[in-house]
């Protein structure tokens, strides 16, 4: 592709709102959406190629219907990939590579020994810093901390570890060590090691002192060794397959064998060679209707189209939908039963799928994109296309007028009549209109063809209801039914965080309150915002006691480094991940909280960090979560909630002002110091709202109490656990 090709598809994906990062992914997936789309219209149920299954049994005799040769083009791949790959690669060796490995070694172990013999002299309570860098200014073969362990090793354990450690190096200098073989190597030494006999601390300095001694010694000549691949490969003949005219290929009921149904679809493609105009009319139909559904997408709803996971779901619907139509109406022909397709047209069922797992818009759209194409492949079946359409508009309009219903299965199967009703009263129409044949029908005629529409919406109803939840799971989308099953407090997931981090589960239902209400304000989505709250510190289960909410007295991170409490705390986002995709969380829901820090510093140990390095310059960023910032309101909400709850437990009065005054900073905080906020999609006024909201909801969460007075007053400051609904 050229540079101004490649310049015109960026912008167009950044016109898309396709992130960067995605995009190359995105591009692949459109091509083989486009290619599947293409392949899909113009395959021809009625040309040579029987229906034949490969695994089943060939239905009639079949043969060449000419005389045909062609290269086999798989097996001979197959056979000339056999040929490449049994040429092992060619090495070549690394001039003086021995020599120069053992000089650096034995220049470093003379430096090692003079600076082990002063080591040994230093007091202990001298920190032996000073004399490391004096002996050790550059690169070294030993990090500090394993130079200093050499204290612990006596004069006579010390000359051991030089002689057995040149003794293993000149070993393993015998033998070809590439690039590819190092670390296999590295690991052979490590279990050689282990077992000298020998204390832990010599083994561990031994160890990092060859494997970092240690050297490759041959490199692989890759020139040659494609050359030898490739010669090896262009010396098999291609396998090149003739068949006469009238030739048997395959018996009436034997089994098709992958061979058998490749020379099928070879022959096939040979005799659709002079169809090259119809291929270019199927291509530009099919180009046409991606780029105006990627259009629509990107004006209607931008999110499907930088959520890989629902266009890819919009993707295989569409691919299913034209498939099953297109297999429909050759039954149809087959049995010369043009209503028998009505039966059993599948884009009813999918645009009731369409419409609950992504949008009814959305659905309706491509109902009409789809039923465009569906005429193509159905030819002059007119009747089978409108039908279809009819009835999968009935689907999405009853679907989206009961769509707030909590009974989810109720609401499908309601839908499915819905369908049916419509599809019979199309399907009655035509027969209506069909005057001259209308007439000869007999009653029961007229009612199978009616009751085909009535059947297929209840069959459409019963797909959907038992592919929803795979396509669910497969997808990991955050439908309404998805996530209404996770509010649930007493699945599994929840009820870990409750029993191993109960500090981190009441924050979660705190910051959920909260961010919930905020969401309702702004036009966000509540419910998935609220889930993303249960949810988004589920990776504290892996190390409760270091988050403060879950710690009675002991702070661990006075155990460890402040580079180390960064890592524990930053670690709970990609835990939090891990644990969500254990669990089948949805990807949308993963993606909030991927992004409920943002690129926060942990101003906490990056203070000091900065203490400990005596105003040395302290690397910033490895303080800071790793990002994205938040993307959507509903992330930023949860960032903000997140935040502000936290913060209001360390408040020691939780007065209105207070809580006010702490929201405000917060959130400012968030807003212009740290520049959290830019990336999503809140405005200035939406901030403003969820600013009171948070004050609102904080204020009840820790309402004041009625102080009783007298003998009453005294019972309930006796009792072990009084109420506490005032």
């Amino acid at each position: 592709m050229s540079e101004k090709h490649s310049l015109i598809l960026s912008s167009f994906l950044d016109w898309l709102n396709v992130p960067e990062s995605l995009q190359r992914r995105f591009v692949l997936w459109l091509a083989l959406f486009f290619a599947l789309l293409v392949l899909i219209l113009v395959i021809d149920p009625g040309g040579f190629t029987p229906s034949v299954t490969e695994g089943m049994p060939a239905p009639k005799t079949i043969r060449s219907p000419r005389l045909i040769s062609f290269t086999d083009e798989a097996k001979t791949k197959e056979l000339r990939d056999i040929e490449r790959n049994s040429v092992q690669p060619v090495y070549a060796p690394i001039k003086d590579a021995e020599k120069n490995m053992l000089e650096s070694f034995d220049s470093f172990t003379a430096d090692l020994t003079l600076f082990f013999t002063e080591f040994k002299k230093l007091p202990a309570s001298e920190p032996p810093q000073n004399l490391i860098a004096s002996y050790f200014s550059g690169e070294s073969l030993l990090e500090q901390e394993r130079l200093i362990q050499l204290r612990t090793l006596r004069p006579a354990q010390f000359e051991n570890l030089i002689m057995a450690s040149r003794q293993m190096l000149l070993n393993l200098s015998q033998r070809k060590i590439s690039h590819q073989h190092l670390e296999a190597v590295r690991a052979e030494i490590r279990a050689t090691i282990d077992n000298y006999p020998e204390n832990m601390q010599f083994k561990t300095i031994m160890n990092a002192l060859v494997r970092n001694a240690i050297t490759v010694n041959v490199m692989e000549d890759e020139k040659n060794t494609r050359l030898q691949r490739e010669a090896a490969a262009r010396a098999v003949q291609p396998v090149v397959r003739t068949f006469q005219k009238g030739q048997k290929i395959i018996d009436e009921g034997a089994i098709v064998t992958a061979d058998d149904f490749a020379v099928i679809k070879k022959i096939a493609e040979q005799m659709q060679k002079n169809k090259m105009m119809s291929l270019m009319g199927n291509f530009l139909l099919a180009l046409l209707a991606v780029m105006i559904s990627l259009v629509y997408l990107r004006l209607e709803d931008k999110n499907v189209v930088n959520d890989s996971e629902q266009y890819k779901l919009l993707s295989v619907l569409c691919l299913t939908t034209l498939a099953l139509a297109k297999t429909a109406h050759a039954l149809g022909v087959m049995f010369d039963q043009p209503y028998l397709s009505i039966l059993l047209t599948p884009l009813p069922a999918v645009a009731l799928l369409m419409t609950m797992l992504l949008d009814s818009r959305i659905a309706l759209f491509h109902v009409f994109s789809i039923g465009l194409m569906m005429f193509v492949v159905a030819e002059s079946n007119v009747r089978f296309v409108v039908v279809s359409m009819f009835g999968a508009m009935a689907g999405i309009l009853a679907w989206r007028s009961v769509s707030r219903a909590s009974d989810v299965r109720n609401l499908i199967g309601s839908s499915g009549i819905k369908i049916g009703m419509a599809s019979s009263v199309a399907v009655l129409a035509f027969l209506m209109l069909d005057s001259d044949n209308m007439p000869n029908l007999q009653i029961s005629e007229v009612l199978i063809r009616v009751g085909f529409g009535l059947l297929n919406g209840i069959l459409s109803g019963i797909l959907a209801n038992g592919v929803l939840p795979y396509m669910e799971s497969a997808f990991s989308l955050a439908t309404n039914s998805r996530l209404l099953e996770l509010t649930d407090l007493s699945q599994p997931l929840m009820r870990k965080l409750a029993e191993e981090a109960p500090g981190t589960y009441q924050h979660s239902i705190a910051v959920a309150t909260m961010a919930e209400a905020a969401a309702n304000c702004v036009n966000a989505d509540p419910l998935l915002t609220k889930i993303a709250s249960y949810f988004h510190d589920i990776g504290k289960i892996k190390r409760p006691s270091y988050f403060a909410e879950n710690q009675a007295s002991e702070n661990r991170h006075d155990q460890v480094t402040p580079y180390m409490s960064s890592l524990i705390l930053i670690g709970h986002i990609r835990d939090s991940l891990d644990l969500g995709r254990e669990f089948n969380l949805p990807e949308r829901v993963l993606s909030i909280m991927s992004q409920h820090h943002g690129t926060t510093l942990i101003s906490y140990f990056y203070e000091e960090a900065k203490k400990l390095k005596d105003g040395d310059e302290v690397n910033e960023e490895r303080f800071r979560y790793p990002g994205p910032k938040p993307q959507t309101k509903e992330a930023a909400i949860l960032m903000l909630a997140d935040s502000v709850e936290a913060a209001a437990r360390t408040l020691p009065q939780h007065t209105h002002s207070k809580i006010e005054g702490l929201v405000k900073r917060i959130v400012e905080h968030k807003l212009k110091d740290e520049n959290q906020l830019d990336e999503s999609e809140l405005t200035l006024k939406d901030i403003e709202k969820i600013e009171q909201t948070f004050v609102r909801t904080l204020t009840s969460m820790y309402h004041g109490r009625v102080d009783y007075p007298g003998k009453l007053s005294n019972q309930l400051k006796g009792a072990a656990d009084g109420n506490t609904d005032q």
